[in-house]
């Protein structure tokens, strides 16, 4: 599964930094009780209002059952500024996934109160790029708390020999659990409504998390899911859960690169057409393995051409099972590129005409101005300044994951396709007010929507609880607040959510 980057478009200048007080290290330094901040004074404008806000930039000390220092987690904060005697404003703690990503792209992408512009899905030029103050900022709905996972960003062990305590579904809950109850008294926000906001692997992280904290006494208000993927039982061999997941994603990538007929009159329609085949006569197709007819694998072929654009030819060649891969290389043969996997909006150019999968991904362009930006704005703007190296992605970690999970309630064990629908489950069960919104792209092949959907409809909810699950869809990739349309919306769907939840 792949990691984040990300950002968008506007013009305005940057409003910020009035004070700061700096106190780090030229050095990884050794265990410490408190970590090193930097703090300073901003502003943003968001719909029409100036938000005044201090920032904060440091690191939360994560101990041992001993309560020896194991790891510091970095972390930057935003706090509105709330006039004396009104109510606590609501608190997000905010994080991307990987594993093995730190935070950046969240931060740079949209939800803090500066991004930094690309011209993403089309290629971004190289330097200068532009740090851009954010109008689309949800920090006038909730104060905002960016958690980097140990190994990433600047966030370290105090020792190597540590990292078995850190690198696995459950101890990663278990190091972030501590975290955001250690930055909750610290800061005295036992008594704020709290939200989880995860992206991409950060959403089965959520899952685990709110679990972990209501079980010990922390209550939330909402999760939200953005781009998930809960179970990760649907990549297991020959269970088809994979090839299924991902039709309805491919008639979406058609549909926008013209390589089907647009006789349905919407994309949400040839969508939702597309979603009633893949679970259903699709479904059922696959079901039979060769025991499938020929005649019956034809028809299949056939109606797969018409939804997604690849020939009946190559979906007969392929066993009627195309692979995300696949599908970017062989969309577009006929015109010699490729398309993104994060966002299947993106082309870019094929090494030939022959290959069997794209290569590199032309939807991971917009790294470096995100990587330039959030450097940028640490410094110049937090004045939090490092000798370490800040990790903004680290590629190893997957290959060093524990991907076993232990759920709530379940049987001892489970296989390393981890189901953390189960804990999501059990939180809302036990907290029926909790509220869910998950958030997902029509073009995103990483995690398609149409698992989303699956996972979140196979968590036994009784009838009164499904309706506390709200489940949107925006016209982008894996990171939906991609361009200036996406990140509008992006924050328009969060808002609506917040305000309903918290009914403003």
């Amino acid at each position: 599964m792949k990691t984040h980057r990300l950002a968008l478009a506007c013009a305005t200048a940057i409003t910020l930094l009035l004070s700061v007080t700096i106190s780090v290290p030229a050095a990884e330094p050794p265990a410490a009780t408190v970590a090193d901040k930097a703090t300073s004074r901003g502003s943003v404008t968001i719909a029409g209002k100036k938000v005044e806000y201090k920032a904060t930039a440091g690191r939360l000390t994560l101990t041992d059952a001993e309560n020896q220092p194991t790891a510091h987690m970095f972390y930057v904060a935003y706090i509105a500024d709330r006039p004396k005697g009104t109510p606590e404003r609501p608190v997000t703690f905010v994080y991307n996934g990987g594993p093995g990503s730190s935070s950046i792209w969240l931060h740079m992408g949209g939800l803090s109160p500066v991004y930094a512009r690309t011209t993403s899905p089309e290629p971004t030029p190289p330097p200068p790029h532009d740090l851009i103050a954010n109008d689309q900022s949800i920090l006038d709905r909730t104060d905002l708390v960016f958690l980097d996972a140990v190994g990433t960003g600047y966030s370290r062990l105090v020792k190597p020999e540590y990292a078995s305590q850190y690198y696995g579904i459950d101890k990663d809950g278990d190091a972030f659990a501590q975290a955001i109850r250690r930055y909750v008294s610290e800061n005295d926000r036992w008594n704020a409504p709290k939200f989880l906001l995860g992206e991409s692997y950060g959403s089965p992280r959520s899952a685990v998390l709110v679990h972990k904290l209501q079980s010990s006494g922390m209550a939330f208000n909402g999760v939200v899911l953005v781009s998930s993927i809960l179970n990760f039982g649907q990549h297991a061999s020959g269970l088809d859960r994979e090839p299924v997941n991902l039709i309805p994603t491919y008639a979406a990538t058609a549909w926008y690169h013209n390589k089907v007929q647009r006789s349905a009159g919407s994309l949400e329609a040839h969508v939702q057409a597309t979603r009633e085949f893949a679970i259903g006569d699709y479904a059922s197709a696959l079901a039979k393995g060769h025991h499938i007819s020929v005649a019956e694998k034809a028809a299949m072929a056939a109606r797969l051409e018409s939804l997604t654009g690849l020939s009946a030819d190559y979906w007969l060649k392929a066993n009627l099972r195309v692979l995300a891969p696949r599908f970017t290389a062989e969309l577009l043969r006929d015109q010699r590129r490729i398309i993104g996997s994060s966002d299947a909006r993106a082309v870019g150019m094929a090494m030939d005409g022959v290959g069997e999968k794209a290569g590199a991904d032309p939807s991971n362009e917009m790294s470096p101005a995100y990587v330039a930006g959030f450097r940028r704005h640490l410094a110049e703007t937090l004045g939090y300044r490092s000798d370490l190296e800040y990790i903004t992605v680290d590629g190893a970690m997957m290959g060093r994951w524990t991907w076993s999970h232990q759920p709530p309630g379940g049987a001892p064990f489970q296989y390393s396709g981890a189901n953390t629908t189960v804990d999501l489950g059990v939180a809302m069960r036990a907290n029926p007010h909790l509220k869910v919104l998950s958030l997902s792209g029509y073009y995103d092949l990483v995690t398609p929507f149409f698992a989303t959907e699956w996972d979140l409809a196979h968590m036994n909810l009784e009838p009164e609880l499904v309706g506390n699950i709200t489940e949107r869809y925006l016209e982008g990739g894996h990171m939906p607040y991609l361009d200036r349309p996406g990140l509008e919306a992006f924050r328009r769907e969060i808002v609506s959510f917040y305000d309903a939840t918290l009914k403003r």
